[in-house]
């Protein structure tokens, strides 16, 4: 239900067509989602920490700017070790609305809505990154 409530407002957002506008956070708004434009380069996410509002929904565009394929999880620190095991002991990807793989060159896309306040983090699975500390914290306030 939530990977379909997930593609249905990236669907949705892609149909109308909406148009973004800057912030002074370098962020862009586009209706009813913030965009959150995100470099991955090799072992590191760029910004390495976002800030977002309780109830906020937030669109995080990833850039492989890599060499190599990178991950984009989201979650608390218990989910991203429950992945981390799943994506060792299979190699499988993401099974969950919450994560995408990413191609060097190319781009994925995120959306989520935090509900509350917390701590979230965005990790990189493929094999020793997020070990190496590609993460990216996501700040809920």
């Amino acid at each position: 239900m939530k990977n379909t409530a997930v593609i249905l407002a990236l669907v949705a957002g892609l149909a109308a067509g909406t148009a973004a506008c800057g912030s002074s956070d370098g962020t862009k708004a586009t209706k009813g989602a913030r965009t959150v434009e995100i470099e991955m380069h090799d072992l590191a996410y760029q910004p390495a920490d976002v800030k977002v509002k309780a109830g906020e929904t937030v669109r995080f565009v990833f850039h492989n700017q890599g060499k190599i394929t990178h991950d984009a999880f989201l979650g608390d620190e218990s989910a991203q070790m429950d992945h981390e095991r799943e994506m060792n002991m299979s190699g499988m990807h993401h099974k969950s609305g919450d994560g995408i793989t990413v191609a060097p060159g190319k781009t994925g896309e995120l959306t989520h809505t935090f509900k509350t306040a917390q701590s979230v983090l965005v990790g990189c699975h493929q094999s020793g990154h997020y070990a190496a500390g590609m993460k990216l914290t996501v700040d809920v306030t």
